[in-house]
């Protein structure tokens, strides 16, 4: 999942637009009045999220065909000029959850309902993903 990927999953929580956000239009929404804050504050809630889940896919393990060997998932950091087609090499289920934390941090002032179901999935989301990454420590038993 890429960095814009994940802005757009989290504007699209936040903002029930009539038409959809498109990835690429995240550059020019930078500018528009509605989204330019959330959009400014992404990059440090987003970090939030990844110290969050990071203890829970610290031991996952990706086949690198380069090498030809297991590596160990290292966490991200995003920074305010970190591009829109920046990956997010972690598992699917974990790169779901940072919009969904985004959106329960950066909401709370416009819908503190709505931000609190956002930070219940996100939770709920942590369970799962613990279950789901504890069978690949196995990896290490294997490799």
């Amino acid at each position: 999942m890429t960095w814009g990927e994940i802005q757009k999953s989290a504007l699209e929580k936040m903002f029930a637009k009539d038409s959809a956000i498109r990835t690429k239009d995240i550059k020019t929404l930078k500018n528009d009045d509605d989204t330019s804050w959330y959009l400014s504050a992404m990059p440090g809630v987003a970090n939030e999220a990844i110290q969050k889940i990071k203890p829970y896919v610290m031991n996952s393990f990706k086949f690198n065909e380069e090498t030809g060997k297991y590596e160990k998932t290292v966490a991200p950091k995003i920074e305010d000029d970190t591009d829109i087609d920046d990956e997010i090499d972690w598992p699917e289920s974990a790169c779901v959850l940072i919009p969904l934390y985004i959106a329960s941090q950066l909401y709370k002032d416009d819908d503190v309902s709505l931000a609190t179901t956002y930070r219940n999935e996100f939770e709920t989301g942590l369970q799962d993903l613990n279950v789901e990454i504890e069978t690949q420590d196995r990896i290490r038993e294997v490799y």
